[in-house]
C-alpha cells in the first residue's frame, strides 16, 4: 500500500492497517535517538540544579489497566518526590516536590518519552505493537474508578460511556490523544477531577475511532509539537516570576466530613452494567443469581454504604430490631419507613341491599 491509498483509509481501516504501523515505526526511528539525548541532558541539568531531595529522573514503571481486565506497566520518568498518587494542590507544593529539570521535563512531556523508546525497542525485536502514536491514553485503576463515579452521578452520557469502555477493553492506548491537541486538555483546572475534562476525554476518545485518518494523525502530531513549544515558553515565564516572587504556601482547607452514598463499592456495583460483556458480573450479564448469590450482592452493597446509611438515614428502612421494638405486632401497626406513601382509603357508599329495586336515572 502506498501513501495515496493510505490517505483514503478512514476509521478502523486506517487504525488497523499495516501502513500505519510502518509509518509510526519510521517516525520512532528518527525520534528515539533525540529523546535519549534529551533525557541525558535533563539528568545532567538535574544533577546541577536539583537539591538533595530532588527527583532522580530515572525510568520508573507504573501500572495501568490493560484490555480484557488485565494490567500492564508503563515507563515514565520520575519527576516528583513523595506520594505521586496524591494530587498537587499549590505551586509551592509543586516546587517543594520537584526540581527545575523535572518541572522542565513535565512541561515538554519528556516524562512520557520512555514509553516511545520502549515501544520502539519492542517493535525492533519483532514483537507486535502495543502502543500507537495517537489514540486514547492508558489510565490507572483510580482514574477508571473516577470515570465510573462520573457516570453514576450523571455527568457522562450512557451511550458514549459504554462505547468508551469497549475501546478501553480492545487495545492498550497511545502516547497522544486528540483531546490533548484539539480538546484543550491542559486548560481544565484540576485535570481529570474536573467534570468538563472527563466529558471531553470520552467524547474525543470515542469519536477518534470513527474519524481517524493519516492526515488527521499527522495534524495531531504536528500540533503536539506546537503545544509543547508553547508550554516551554509558559514554563520559563513562570519560573522567572517565581524566582523573584516565590509562591506562598497554600493553607489547608477545612476537612470535609460529609458522608457520600457513592462509595467506591457502590460505584463499582452500579457501573458494572456499562462494562463490556466479558468484564461484567453474573448479575450485570443478566444471569439470574441463586438465593445465596443474591444475599452476597445485598451484603456487598450494605458493606459499601457509609456508616449510618442503613440505619436512620431513610435509605434502607428501619434499623435492626431491638428489645424495645414491637416486632410482634401485625404489619399494619408496626412503624413504616418514612418514604412509603400512605394512601388513606377512599370512603365508598354502602352497597345496594339484596332485593332492593334498581333506581332509574332521571332524564
Amino acid at each position: 500500500m502506498n501513501r495515496r491509498e493510505a490517505k483514503r483509509l478512514v476509521g478502523p481501516e486506517w487504525l488497523d492497517s499495516d501502513y500505519r504501523i510502518a509509518w509510526e515505526t519510521r517516525i520512532m526511528r528518527r525520534r528515539v535517538p533525540l529523546y535519549r539525548a534529551a533525557i541525558g541532558a535533563l539528568r545532567a541539568l538535574n544533577a546541577v540544579t536539583g537539591g538533595r531531595d530532588r527527583p532522580s529522573l530515572r525510568v520508573t514503571r507504573w501500572e495501568r489497566v490493560a484490555p480484557h481486565g488485565g494490567t500492564f506497566v508503563m515507563d515514565k520518568l520520575e519527576t516528583m518526590t513523595g506520594r505521586t498518587d496524591h494530587p498537587v494542590t499549590s505551586r509551592s507544593e509543586l516546587r517543594a516536590r520537584t526540581s527545575f529539570a523535572s518541572r522542565l521535563a513535565r512541561a515538554i512531556s519528556a516524562d512520557e518519552w520512555p514509553q516511545i523508546i520502549a515501544e520502539y525497542e519492542r517493535r525492533r525485536r519483532g514483537e507486535p505493537p502495543r502502543y500507537h502514536y495517537v489514540g486514547h491514553r492508558p489510565l490507572n485503576a483510580a482514574s477508571h474508578a473516577l470515570m465510573d463515579e462520573a457516570w453514576v452521578r450523571g455527568e457522562l452520557p450512557t451511550d458514549k460511556f459504554r462505547a468508551w469502555n469497549v475501546i478501553k477493553n480492545n487495545d492498550y492506548g497511545a502516547f497522544y490523544s486528540e483531546f490533548f491537541t484539539h480538546g484543550n486538555a491542559r486548560g481544565y483546572p484540576g485535570g481529570e477531577t474536573n467534570p468538563g475534562f472527563r466529558l471531553g476525554r470520552i467524547l474525543c476518545d470515542v469519536s477518534w475511532r470513527d474519524r481517524a485518518t493519516l492526515t488527521l494523525e499527522r495534524q495531531i502530531l504536528r500540533r503536539s509539537r506546537v503545544l509543547r513549544a508553547k508550554e516551554l515558553v509558559k514554563f520559563l515565564r513562570i519560573e522567572l516570576r517565581e524566582l523573584v516572587h516565590p509562591p506562598a504556601p497554600a493553607s489547608a482547607g477545612p476537612a470535609k466530613n460529609r458522608q457520600d452514598i457513592f462509595t467506591p463499592e457502590v460505584v463499582a456495583a452500579i457501573a458494572d452494567f456499562t462494562k463490556p460483556e466479558e468484564l461484567r458480573s453474573p448479575t450485570a450479564r443478566g444471569e439470574t443469581p441463586g438465593r445465596n448469590c443474591a444475599i452476597e450482592v445485598a451484603n456487598a452493597m450494605a458493606t459499601g454504604l457509609p456508616p449510618g446509611a442503613l440505619n436512620g438515614s431513610g435509605l434502607n428502612g428501619p434499623g435492626p430490631t431491638t428489645p424495645g421494638d414491637r416486632s410482634d405486632e401485625p404489619p399494619s401497626q408496626q412503624a413504616q419507613p418514612p418514604w412509603i406513601y400512605r394512601q388513606t382509603p377512599t370512603a365508598r357508599p354502602p352497597g345496594r341491599p339484596a332485593g332492593a329495586p334498581r333506581e332509574t336515572p332521571g332524564r
